[in-house]
């Protein structure tokens, strides 16, 4: 499995890559912008995408725009986690109505993280309007993590 982070924080790319190979998820490549992962994701293939909400040269909202419009030459389906520390109803709802498939709430910690892209990987979208760490009740099953 491999998976592209893209945030502008360095110590925040490295936590999640950490937090990544502790779930067993040994591949990522960071980039620290939005426009480097509008690069990588038209010359390569990755089975997710983590990327913060707020970047300063193309932001969460624009790298989404552009990835889910059909013009774009790159993966187009790929999907897509969003993290942020600004986890107002607003942007929750901008980002999935965006194409996010998932938003988690920064810090995040494995087990959301794990959480959150178990479900963008398999297209569930019964809870896309509570943030995967936004504790709603137990998980229906331990199969979200077998993809992990």
């Amino acid at each position: 499995m491999s998976l592209l982070i893209v945030d502008d924080n360095q110590y925040a790319c490295a936590l999640a890559a950490a937090q990544l190979k502790k779930l067993g998820i040994g591949s990522t490549k960071s980039v620290s912008s939005g426009a480097e992962a509008l690069l990588c994701l038209q010359s390569e293939e990755f089975d997710a995408l983590l990327m913060d909400w707020y970047m300063p040269d193309v932001s969460g909202a624009g790298l989404l725009s552009v990835l889910r419009d059909k013009r774009f030459k790159g993966q187009t389906d790929v999907p897509v986690v969003v993290m942020t520390a600004y986890a107002s109803s607003d942007n929750i709802e901008r980002a999935l109505s965006l194409g996010a498939d998932e938003v988690v709430i920064k810090p995040v910690n494995s087990t959301d993280l794990g959480k959150a892209i178990a479900k963008a990987l398999l297209g569930d979208r019964r809870a896309q309007s509570v943030p995967a760490n936004d504790e709603q009740g137990p998980i229906d099953s331990d199969d979200d993590f077998a993809m992990l």
